[in-house]
């Protein structure tokens, strides 16, 4: 323990984000919800020292450990339990250094993560805007020093209720309002981890590099997945909501150098099971098979989290979803964090 008293505290919420993936990088709205789970931090300030000494937990057992140094350069790593883990904080560490002109944060922090790191939800964004708050920096400014990501993860992080972002003119402009967005067919929405975890930051590279700058994405595909977006917060309906989604997804398709989790069909009686889910070895090859409801992928297709329209109840699903080895499933109200909540 620092020998100082002084102490504070962060919280940030993860995310999903359910229209827009790929394309909000080009300029397209994009609807996002903050979830409830997400990532703490509290910091011990010791002014008479030169060092960090830095602990990560996730759902309260010690995942990380490490001790940074501090200097007028910034932080480097002295040890760590973890060389990746602690270069990936260092780097953020650094980021926000370069961005203040207070005193560097020494002493002890503490970082509470509460969900599974494979999930997908943003332990990398709520890290980003708790490292903001103790820095004292624009979140936004810190992750695009590190991240070529949208950054409306770092919205969500902050946001108590769903809101619809979007880029204009440049990657370092982000725009987003709140939406009132809690369906009243809600009760038909779940989400499901499917096993596999999807690297955001290399699904990101790899649009920016490969298809969407391969094959530049026209302006109606844009516009129409903005109105979309926009639609999707007002529909009453869960099929209508479905179709949306559907054709949401088909504009998205051929710019995402990935396979639809559903295959072609994308849901309903013609879905069948294929493409990035469809490995011998994916233990969601083939839950989607003649899937009745509509299979929608959340952020990067392939992995992390998918959202299930179904209309028979929690219990059937979670049942199907078990026989085919998905154990991970949330009721809507069970995961997405909507406005007047406790965290």
């Amino acid at each position: 323990m620092v020998n100082s008293g002084r102490r504070r505290s962060w919280f940030s919420r993860g995310k999903l984000m359910l229209t827009g993936e790929y394309v909000v990088l080009k300029g397209a709205a994009a609807l996002a919800l903050p979830v409830k789970f997400g990532q703490g931090l509290e910091w011990w300030g010791d002014r008479s020292s030169r060092k960090l000494e830095w602990d990560t937990f996730v759902k309260g057992e010690k995942w990380f450990s490490a001790v940074f140094t501090v200097s007028a350069n910034g932080y480097e790593v002295e040890s760590s339990s973890d060389a990746g883990r602690a270069g990936f904080i260092v780097k953020i560490l650094n980021a926000a250094a370069r961005l203040t002109h207070d005193p560097l944060p020494a002493g002890r922090a503490e970082s509470s993560v509460g969900f599974d790191m494979g999930w997908g939800l943003g332990s990398s964004s709520t890290l980003i805007s708790n490292i903001a708050w103790l820095f004292d920096v624009n979140p936004f400014a810190l992750h695009f020093s590190v991240s070529r990501g949208s950054g409306y993860d770092i919205a969500c992080a902050r946001s108590d209720m769903p809101l619809v972002y979007r880029l204009e003119n440049s990657r370092s402009m982000p725009v987003y309002r709140h939406v009132a967005f809690d369906p009243p067919f809600s009760g038909d929405l779940y989400f499901a981890y499917t096993g596999r975890k999807q690297d955001s930051a290399g699904s990101v590279d790899g649009f920016l590099s490969g298809a969407g700058k391969k094959k530049s994405v026209p302006d109606k595909v844009l516009n129409r997945i903005s109105e979309i977006t926009t639609a999707v917060t007002e529909v009453t309906d869960t099929d209508s909501f479905a179709g949306l989604l559907k054709e949401h997804d088909s504009l998205i398709r051929p710019y995402t150098g990935a396979e639809h989790p559903a295959g072609g069909g994308f849901g309903g009686t013609e879905h069948l099971a294929g493409g990035i889910l469809a490995g011998a070895e994916h233990p969601a090859r083939d839950i989607f098979a003649g899937f009745p409801g509509y299979v929608k992928p959340l952020g990067a297709w392939g992995g992390d989290f998918v959202m299930l329209t179904w209309k028979d109840g929690y219990r059937e699903l979670k049942k199907l979803l078990e026989q085919k080895g998905i154990d991970v499933v949330f009721p809507w109200d069970k995961i997405i964090y909507t406005a007047g909540e406790k965290k």
